[in-house]
């Protein structure tokens, strides 16, 4: 790879990692999820290590890469996740967001 090359790689990782944080955050801040600079970290942190081991001399097998790249959004949606549903209890008999009307599943029970 030419050093030009090499620059342009460098440069739109940079911007992916900071716009992939800057997503985050903005999601985060929307949806009121407690911490979103933490969380922007969390996954820039992770992307840029990413992007750095890609870009190093040393023999990184891509599978790790790509556990990196997928674990800090991972991260970021289970917290998503818990800030966005309530404390209720799950009801074993309805699916989330679904119909409220227990008619459906009295008449099955009764077959």
């Amino acid at each position: 790879m030419s050093s030009l090359q090499v620059g342009t790689v460098v440069l739109l990782g940079i911007a992916l990692v900071l716009g992939c944080a800057a997503v985050v955050y903005r999601d985060a801040t929307r949806n009121e999820v407690s911490r979103p600079p933490l969380w922007a970290g969390v996954v820039g942190v992770a992307w840029g290590s990413a992007l750095g081991l890609y870009l190093s001399s040393l023999a990184v097998p891509i599978p790790g890469l790509l556990v990196m790249v997928v674990g800090g959004p991972a991260l970021y949606l289970f917290e998503r996740d818990d800030a966005t549903h309530d404390d209720e209890p799950a009801d074993p008999f309805s699916l989330p967001n679904g119909p409220s009307d227990d008619s459906a599943s009295d008449s099955r029970h009764d077959e």
